[in-house]
């Protein structure tokens, strides 16, 4: 469609369009490949398009090549993994790839002058689709004692790295509604073993909780690469969020003392 055409049927040229926000809540298996739908919110309206990881990875070269000094910090592209060491159509590798593809879409979207870049406009609007309207998300129920939960920055120690919890309880007064907890990955990963482990006897109960977050052994990644440490941010906020939207997780003792509610 030119652009006329497009003006003739009430239709934005592309050419003035910017991207404004941009998500990847969900992804599905088609014929064994697993596709992440991507949800975009431009300046005049919304729309999805569904993208395989080879998308993303050749993308990302063109990215790199044409925005070159002006690619943000921060958009760290998830690495190709070999299908050999695990299944890429498992539940927790596809939720931890699209997080961070989330992440690094958001990263470039944020750049106001990429925002409206041809090169990115073209990835987000080839084969675009209807976007369905999605219902709200349930709210919090009124007793919890965590509202909303971040992972803003991080530590770098000697040999480990501290994670900055920052937690809100909005329901409480405003002294007590803010508070900060630190903790290293394998505090958090045991926190979610010794979870899983009090819900056993209870299968459906145990079925609600989001997939525990993965370990990574040393000898395959550096733990102290900037990389890998923004990458395990990102991924662990994101566990962290749906541990607080879980009605099980969010009135375990095991889960509130951990994050320190008192």
């Amino acid at each position: 469609m030119t652009t006329l055409e497009a003006e003739s049927k009430g239709l934005p040229p592309q050419e003035k369009e910017t991207i404004k926000s941009v998500s990847i809540p969900n992804a599905k298996v088609i014929e064994g490949n697993v596709h992440y739908i991507v949800q975009v919110q431009g300046s005049f309206n919304a729309w999805c398009v569904l993208k395989r990881y080879s998308h993303f990875e050749e993308a990302h070269k063109e990215f790199v090549d044409c925005f070159k000094n002006s690619f943000p910090q921060g958009a760290v592209f998830p690495p190709k993994k070999l299908k050999f060491f695990q299944s890429h159509t498992s539940p927790e590798f596809v939720e931890e790839r699209r997080v961070l593809l989330e992440n690094y879409l958001r990263k470039l979207v944020a750049v106001k002058n990429l925002a409206k870049h041809s090169v990115l406009m073209g990835f987000l609007t080839k084969g675009k689709q209807k976007l369905e309207i999605k219902e709200k998300d349930e709210e919090m129920p009124e007793d919890v004692e965590i509202t909303d939960i971040s992972i803003p920055t991080t530590r770098v120690m000697s040999d480990h790295v501290l994670y900055q919890i920052d937690l809100v309880n909005e329901r409480k007064r405003k002294t007590y509604s803010k508070w900060t907890v630190l903790k290293r990955f394998t505090q958090i990963w045991e926190m979610d073993q010794k979870l899983r482990a009090s819900l056993a006897d209870d299968p459906d109960k145990l079925a609600t909780l989001p997939p525990a977050p993965q370990r990574k052994a040393k000898l395959l990644h550096d733990h102290m690469d900037p990389s890998f440490i923004e990458s395990r941010r990102i991924l662990l906020q994101n566990y962290l969020k749906k541990i607080i939207k879980c009605h099980v997780a969010i009135r375990s003792l095991i889960v509130l003392e951990f994050l320190g509610v008192q």
